[in-house]
């Protein structure tokens, strides 16, 4: 502000004093030139008056042609009058001169073309200012001509030197060179009241225009006067109050535009013209694990560097068309996206880009899941269906006449039919739990009882297979709060798992054991009862053991099939164990062995849930 108020107030008084000072000359030299003007016409009329009374007695002399008398005359006028007197005749001889002895006279110069004599014969009269060549002094010069019967017989000149005038007029200029510097001083002083007197509203305005451009309208400037400038300062508190209101309406629009986007489920990412982004919002900064305070004002590359998404993004801007396209990204986490792409307009090419992005990627699972589940469940229907076909077209085309083959092939037909009551059963009990339509009587009971039950089932099963059962459960385990008929469905598919996939000779082992909540826990705030089975089978990949609790999901379909499993068991375990607020876990090693595990919450002492 000081640096402009300065430079203004500098312009503005050198400019008040450049006119000060040029009036100032102006008048300087216009009085002193008067000054000068006066005194020398004033000289010269009293100069010509001298020269017309000294004619008359210069001219009966000039006739006697006697130069001793014109000389001792001339000296005689020019004591009286005090000035130097010359007669010169008509051819320009000088014959007498006041300051010169008659010798000194005959040697001065022809007169006849100086200024002044050849004005007198000319016009009657002639005055000159100028250098005395004789004596060498500034003179002031006039002669006027001498006649007898009208005609000119000689010139009579009268000077006199102007050095009393020039100390007159030296002394007039020094007094008017001290006036004009006193009044360049005032006028100094003058402007420079004045021009604080109109730059400081301006360096007012200048500062509070700043504050407006940093966004700070608080300031307001006083008007003191109803002059222009006190009108430019309301005009500028109009225009700050006004652009106060527009800039909070904006403020206020943005936060809603910012607080719509932020709250949108889909990803909203806006690029301009040079590939850098100008916006992004909290949804797509999830999909692609980035801040927006980092990522905006970067290029897209740097941001996310996916060549398909950098295609589609150069597409639009080329193009300038609407482009919808399905994209998938591996980092930080692979995921299926639907990017709707539209051009932002510009006046000739398109200004950027501005993407919607759907993450589609549960929905693209889900669409697998069903295709993969209608094709399992009409394989898994299929094969039964068929056995059943062909051996019933063998039976009615006569082999049901044939006892000794028709009973073993209506045994497989039962078999078959079995399986197939069996699919269905898992089928229905699946759809209900996923769907929450399953009921659970939870009911504080012993886990130990149930698991006696169940190994009661699978006894004669494990002497058959030569398959050790063992059951390791503490006689202090508390009851646990479950529905039991559940929990007995839940330890037949562990069981009949192990069973199935454990050779000869190995070992199945049941144990429970009390377990404390962690953190991590659905509910951390209750204890809960963890159950293990454990074989010693021959084990599942390790690339198949996050899928293995998926519908229909088998590591070994044929064995599975030609054991009569669904591929159903794991998945009904699973969402029983949530549905009691337990959880699932399965270790396994392959040719080695499985274990799975589940847990489930302890029964709250004196109280009963249905």
């Amino acid at each position: 502000m000081s640096r402009i108020e300065g430079g203004f107030q500098r312009k503005l008084i050198g400019t008040y004093l450049l006119l000060v000072l040029v009036i100032v000359a102006v008048a300087g030299v216009y009085l002193l030139s008067s000054l000068e003007r006066t005194p020398i016409d004033r000289l010269k009329t009293s100069l010509q008056a001298q020269a017309q009374l000294m004619s008359n007695e210069v001219n009966p002399a000039l006739l006697s042609r006697d130069a001793e008398q014109l000389q001792r005359l001339a000296q005689r006028l020019a004591q009286q009058v005090a000035t130097r007197v010359t007669v010169i005749e008509a051819g320009g001889r000088v014959l007498a001169d006041s300051e010169r002895t008659l010798e000194q006279v005959a040697l001065m110069d022809n007169h006849l073309h100086r200024p002044e004599v050849q004005a007198a014969i000319t016009d009657g009269v002639g005055s000159v200012l100028r250098q005395s060549d004789t004596l060498g002094v500034t003179m002031l010069y006039l002669a006027i001509p001498l006649r007898q019967d009208g005609v000119i017989t000689g010139v009579l000149r009268v000077a006199m030197p102007l050095s009393d005038l020039s100390r007159d007029l030296a002394l007039i200029r020094h007094t008017l060179v001290i006036g004009g510097l006193i009044a360049l001083a005032a006028a100094a002083v003058l402007g420079f009241i004045f021009a604080r007197q109109v730059t400081s509203p301006i360096a007012e305005m200048t500062a509070v225009a700043r504050r407006m451009a940093d966004g700070d309208f608080s300031r307001k400037i006083s008007a003191v006067s109803s002059d222009e400038i006190g009108q430019l300062g309301n005009a500028l508190n109009l225009m700050a109050k006004g652009l106060e209101d527009r800039l909070t309406a904006l403020e206020e629009e943005r936060a809603k535009g910012a607080a719509i986007l932020d709250s949108m489920v889909e990803g909203v990412l806006a690029v301009d013209g040079m590939n850098r982004i100008l916006f992004i919002n909290a949804s797509a900064c999830r999909l692609f694990n980035i801040s927006s305070v980092v990522a905006e004002g970067r290029p897209f590359l740097e941001v996310i560097r996916n060549k398909e998404m950098l295609d589609l993004l150069n597409q639009t801007l080329r193009e300038g068309i609407f482009a919808p396209r399905e994209l998938h990204i591996f980092t930080p986490v692979q995921r299926v996206l639907q990017v709707h792409a539209s051009p932002l307009k510009g006046s000739e090419r398109p200004s950027g880009a501005l993407w919607v992005m759907h993450d589609v990627t549960e929905l693209r699972r889900l669409e697998t899941a069903r295709t993969e589940f209608v094709a399992n469940v009409s394989h898994e229907l299929r094969t039964p269906l068929t056995s059943v076909r062909g051996y019933l077209e063998t039976l009615l085309e006569g082999a049901l006449e044939d006892r000794e083959h028709a009973r073993p092939f209506l045994e497989v037909i039962h078999k078959h039919t079995e399986r197939l009551g069996r699919l269905l059963d898992d089928l229905l009990d699946l759809s209900n739990l996923e769907l929450g339509k399953i009921a659970l009587h939870r009911r504080s009971m012993s886990l130990a009882e149930v698991v006696g039950s169940v190994m009661t089932i699978y006894g004669p099963q494990a002497t058959k297979q030569e398959i050790e059962l063992q059951a390791e459960l503490p006689h202090d385990l508390p009851c646990v709060l479950a529905d039991r008929d559940r929990i007995a469905q839940v330890m037949i598919n562990l069981l009949d798992n192990s069973f199935k996939f454990t050779p000869k000779g190995g070992t199945v082992r049941v144990s429970a054991s009390l377990t404390h909540p962690t953190p991590d826990t659905l509910h951390p705030a209750v204890d809960f009862v963890e159950v293990a089975v454990q074989d010693t089978g021959i084990g599942i990949p390790s690339q198949d053991l996050p899928r293995i609790t998926e519908r229909f999901y088998r590591v070994d379909r044929a064995r599975s099939r030609e054991m009569g499993g669904t591929g159903l068991g794991l998945a009904i375990v699973k969402h029983l164990v949530k549905a009691h607020g337990g959880e699932l876990a399965i270790e396994s090693q392959l040719n080695q062995g499985t274990t799975v595990r589940f847990t489930l919450p302890i029964a709250p002492l004196g109280k009963d849930f249905v």
